[in-house]
């Protein structure tokens, strides 16, 4: 097995634990948990199977050095920056313009300074 099979089977483990302990840590959120379990599952199955295959003779005989470098690259994309992107999504809360409108921008600087006179900036 050669270096580079080496790096993408350490990688897909490592990206394995990393999903896995921040789904573990947003345990109050069930859509960055399955999203989190979800790639860190497609992680070790990666990682599983080119492990399977490398042993059978059956990845990477026939690809060539770029599509291996391309895959390599679509598959950190898929299972370490995908899913923060996702889970960001998720997180952020959807602010109508009518709550947006409901709260002035510097109604929190006027309840901080009680004796300052609202019409003065």
């Amino acid at each position: 097995m050669t270096l580079f099979w080496i790096a993408i089977i350490a990688l897909g483990v490592l990206a394995a634990l990393v999903n896995f302990a921040i789904a573990a840590i947003h345990r109050d959120e069930p859509m960055v948990v399955a999203v989190r379990a979800v790639a860190g599952l497609a992680s070790l199955a990666a990682a599983a199977v080119i492990v399977v295959g490398k042993e059978a003779n059956l990845v990477g005989t026939i690809l060539p050095w770029s599509y291996k470098v391309i895959g390599a690259g679509v598959f950190v994309f898929a299972v370490l920056f995908l899913p923060s992107i996702l889970s960001k999504r998720s997180a952020t809360p959807d602010v109508t313009l009518q709550q947006r409108a409901a709260r002035p921008t510097n109604a929190t600087v006027r309840l901080r300074e009680q004796g300052a006179d609202p019409w003065v900036n």
